[in-house]
């Protein structure tokens, strides 16, 4: 296996405790967010075996702070036996987070879209790769080691990884050298250079967003749309798009990363470019399925009224 693709909710656990368990003589783990109680379930049994689990996660998802939850969150995680920390400072700022979605064995790397969180696995469009490609799994420890040394990650081997900070230009050119595109996100962002590509692009560009947008958002989408780029939005009661996912034609992106300035300048984010045909072609029928059941006019969208984007409920970002 060089690459296996999974997609949430439908292929479920499976995947990420598969993971888990095959692990033997290391497991890094570095995620946003981690509470769903199988996954913990996992890593406590993974802990007591003789490996070298480390785990590191933001300490204040949405910005909020522990009197929030998250100490009580932080403190189960370590009650695995399992080490833990706190995402470097650098990325433990006002409106910058360790937004990654990341883990790493000796044999194996996982990069996908999705928090380990209930609604992730049940709820949300999530997209995930598993890489037994050695680079990847070089370049994830590397930067795992860096960020729990709290040092700068060392320029990072192969051209298939993106990694933010920095992630800026490498997710720009992936579109400028597409002829169509298909994008699934969260957030469109505010970076004017992806959206200048995305209005290059014009009626060839699909995109789905959660009816939950934020206003700057729809005012970006509706600059968009004047463009001729096709939008849709996805009632979150339906499904919650919670991907960050771009298909093109002989290669698709899927990463952490949102197409904000912060996401892709400040935040720590782990993206990957795969070109193997039938992850292509399985990524674009999800994405078609997902634009039948999405509707082309928000004010029509019955789930406008759904939780905001940063609920916890909707375990978002």
């Amino acid at each position: 296996m060089k690459y296996k693709f999974y997609t949430e909710p439908q292929s479920g656990y499976k995947p990420l405790i598969n993971f888990i368990r095959n692990s033997k003589k290391f497991l890094y783990m570095n995620y946003y967010l981690i509470d769903d109680k199988s996954i913990i379930k996992e890593i406590k049994d993974k802990a007591k075996t003789d490996i070298d689990l480390r785990i590191i996660v933001d300490g204040r998802p949405y910005g909020i702070n522990g009197s929030d939850g998250t100490e009580n969150e932080i403190k189960i995680l370590k009650d695995t036996g399992a080490r833990v920390r706190i995402a470097p400072s650098r990325f433990e700022k006002p409106n910058v987070f360790d937004h990654a979605k990341y883990m790493v064995t000796d044999n194996a790397g996982n990069i996908g879209t999705l928090n380990l969180t209930e609604a992730a696995f049940k709820k949300n469009r999530e997209y995930g790769i598993i890489t037994t490609e050695k680079n990847v799994i070089e370049s994830l420890k590397d930067v795992f080691l860096s960020d729990w040394e709290n040092k700068e990650a060392d320029e990072i081997s192969g051209d298939n990884l993106i990694v933010s900070p920095g992630s800026g230009n490498d997710i720009r050119d992936f579109i400028s050298r597409q002829k169509k595109v298909r994008v699934e996100t969260e957030e469109m962002g505010n970076d004017n250079e992806i959206l200048n590509e995305f209005k290059k692009l014009g009626k060839k560009a699909k995109i789905i967003v959660p009816a939950s947008v934020s206003s700057t958002d729809i005012k970006n989408l509706k600059e968009l749309s004047k463009n001729g780029v096709k939008i849709k939005y996805m009632d979150p009661e339906k499904l919650y798009i919670h991907a960050k996912a771009i298909i093109g034609r002989k290669e698709v992106f899927i990463g952490s990363e949102n197409f904000t300035k912060s996401s892709l300048n400040r935040n720590r984010e782990i993206g990957i470019i795969i070109k193997k045909h039938n992850i292509i072609s399985i990524m674009r029928d999800k994405f078609d399925m997902d634009w039948k059941k999405a509707n082309k006019n928000l004010n029509k969208v019955k789930g406008k009224k759904s939780p905001a984007k940063h609920s916890k409920k909707l375990q978002t970002d």
